[in-house]
Order: C-alpha cells, then sequence, then structure tokens
C-alpha cells in the first residue's frame, strides 16, 4: 500500500522577516565590516556611509547623518545620510547654523535635544526637524583626544533621551571613525584629512546624480530612489558609490519600480511638505 504523500509545510506569512540577532552578534559583525574597509582600497565615502547604516541598526533612532570638518578650518559638511528626508533636515542645519548638531561639533561635546516639539535654542531647526517626522536628536562629536573633526546625528522618532547603552555605543562609533580616519592620514601621508573629506563630498555628489537619474526615468521621489539605491547596493554587496557612477554611465540598470511603489511615491508627493531654500552651504 503506497505511502501518502508528506504534506507541504505551511507557507510562511508574507510579512514574515528574517530573525533578528542579538545585538551583541550584531556589533561584532558591524565591527568586523568597518575593519574589512580599512585593509585595501580605502573609500572615506563608503567608510561613512557603513557607519551610519550600522548606527541606524544597533541604535533606537529613525535616521543617522555623519558631518565632517578639515580639522582648524574649513566649514562643517554633510558626507553621508541615511535618508533623504534626514539629508534635507541635516543641509538646512547647516545653512541656518543652529541646531544640535552644529552646536555638538563646536563646543566638542555631545548635545541632546530631547523633545523637537518644545521650544529651545534652535527654534527653526526644531520645528523643521519635528515637522519632518523626528522627535528628538542626539549629536555626538568625531574626535580624537582633543581634536574635533566632525559630528554623527542621531535622530529619533520618539521624545526623550537616547538610552546609556545606546549612547556610549554612539561614542564608540565616533570614535571608530575618528581613529579610521586618522589611521588613512598615517598609513598615507597624501591622504590628507582634507583629501578624504573631498573625495567623501565627490561621492556625495555622484550618489545625488545616480537619485536624480532614477527619480526622472523610474518616476519615484529622491527618498525612493535613494532607498532603491542602498537596497541593490547591500543586496549585491557593492559600495553605493560605485553603484551609483554604473547607474549614471548606463553600466547597471536598476529594475523598474512595481506599481505600488509608484503610487507610494505619487502620494507621498501629494501630502509632503516642499522643503524650500535648503542648500549644501559649500556646493
Amino acid at each position: 500500500m503506497p505511502l501518502p504523500p508528506v504534506p507541504a509545510p505551511d507557507p510562511l506569512p508574507p510579512d514574515s522577516e528574517p530573525v533578528r540577532l542579538p545585538r551583541e552578534m550584531r556589533v561584532t559583525a558591524a565591527l568586523i565590516d568597518l575593519a574589512d574597509i580599512l585593509v585595501a582600497d580605502f573609500d572615506p565615502a563608503d567608510f561613512l556611509y557603513r557607519v551610519a547604516e550600522h548606527c541606524m541598526d544597533l541604535l533606537d533612532i529613525g535616521d543617522a547623518g555623519v558631518m565632517l570638518a578639515t580639522p582648524g578650518a574649513g566649514p562643517l559638511r554633510l558626507v553621508a545620510t541615511t535618508s533623504e528626508r534626514v539629508r534635507l533636515i541635516e543641509l538646512f542645519e547647516l545653512d541656518a547654523r543652529e541646531g544640535p548638531c552644529f552646536t555638538a561639533y563646536h563646543e566638542a561635546h555631545p548635545v541632546d535635544h530631547q523633545n523637537l516639539a518644545v521650544p529651545s535654542r534652535w527654534r527653526a531647526f526644531s520645528a523643521r526637524a519635528h515637522r519632518a517626522g523626528y522627535h528628538s536628536v542626539h549629536a555626538t562629536p568625531i574626535q580624537l583626544r582633543a581634536q574635533t573633526i566632525g559630528v554623527l546625528n542621531l535622530f529619533r522618532r520618539t521624545p526623550g533621551p537616547l538610552p546609556d547603552a545606546d549612547r556610549h555605543l554612539a561614542r564608540a562609533l565616533a570614535d571608530i571613525t575618528a581613529i579610521s580616519l586618522f589611521q588613512q592620514t598615517c598609513l598615507d601621508h597624501h591622504r590628507t584629512l582634507s583629501m578624504q573629506l573631498q573625495q567623501a563630498l565627490t561621492t556625495r555628489s555622484i550618489i545625488d546624480q545616480a537619485k536624480g537619474y532614477l527619480t526622472s526615468h523610474h518616476g519615484v521621489d529622491p527618498e525612493t530612489a535613494f532607498q532603491r539605491l542602498r537596497s541593490y547596493a547591500r543586496h549585491h554587496q557593492v559600495r553605493i558609490a560605485d553603484l551609483a557612477r554604473d547607474v549614471i554611465d548606463g553600466t547597471v540598470k536598476l529594475p523598474l519600480p512595481t506599481d505600488s511603489t509608484a503610487q507610494s511615491t505619487l502620494s507621498r508627493r501629494k501630502t509632503a511638505r516642499p522643503e524650500q531654500g535648503i542648500t549644501d552651504p559649500g556646493d
């Protein structure tokens, strides 16, 4: 007598996600990833984007950004963000020369703004960031000993202080960033911090061009375009800067967005407030 067929396992629900590893394991993986970037062909822009990505994964935040400046000279510049939304807020902060991130860099100590809905010393920044959906900000200087070269900016979607464990980890990530950039200067005397900053800014410009291409040719907004670049780069394990170059010159063609993605983009365009007058002070 033939055996009855083995029933197929129940399919996973459509919204199921891979099991999330404990944070201790993800911290270890992040450190290995950042160390691996330092081994050869160091790209400061790729490194700084990875730092921002790891902040998103490891900390209780909604978005992250990294600003850098040449020590002792030159303005603070935005070099990496995890979303188009936070990029606009960061550029506004630099243009207005006010905000917790700007203050943390110039005063060389961490700065918290625990409730953006409450009036503060950064009235214009707070109003703009709160309208964008953020409720608190934590800024940690990127410094080595007494030298401050930038700031790590963490934007949260809930009010209140950054948890102590997250605060310590943010400090560690900022320290790793500073040490890594200074290490590259020591290994290659021709690769000064100023040159690393310029390389990162050039890469950011290329990524912006790729976002513009996707916005124009795929009918998506800049936020969706950036997230598609990030997702494709992660999935194919390539640098986001290299992918951006390939998208611009036509070497890589990202698949067209689904109808649902396009509809979501259209809805956001209809409801979003326009952010006007925001430019990179250095462009």
